[in-house]
């Protein structure tokens, strides 16, 4: 699988059930490897995650109903140098949140 796949496959899992979102930030290798059922070996999960920060700010995922305001407050601190470093400020803004 490459990582394109893997991006659009989390994607759409993410698109399905968009409380998943929360399991990306705190474990996004698990995460990946649990929604797509397909262990990343050497795949840098940070390239997963940039395709993704990439496709919510696009617009190309909608994460329907899920409390956002919530997420992005809880990231904080916490993601600051993680992968998923800008993801709390994607969302957020994107969602009048910010």
């Amino acid at each position: 699988m490459d990582v394109q796949d893997i991006i659009s496959q989390v994607s759409a899992a993410l698109a399905d059930a968009p409380e998943k979102l929360q399991g990306l930030v705190s474990d996004p290798k698990g995460t990946i490897e649990e929604l797509t059922g397909h262990e990343l070996g050497d795949i840098d999960p940070s390239e997963i995650v940039d395709g993704i920060k990439s496709h919510v700010a696009e617009g190309g995922l909608d994460l329907g109903g899920l409390d956002l305001g919530n997420i992005t407050e809880g990231l904080g601190d916490a993601l600051e140098n993680s992968p998923l470093g800008g993801i709390a400020d994607t969302i957020g803004g994107l969602f009048g949140k910010k």
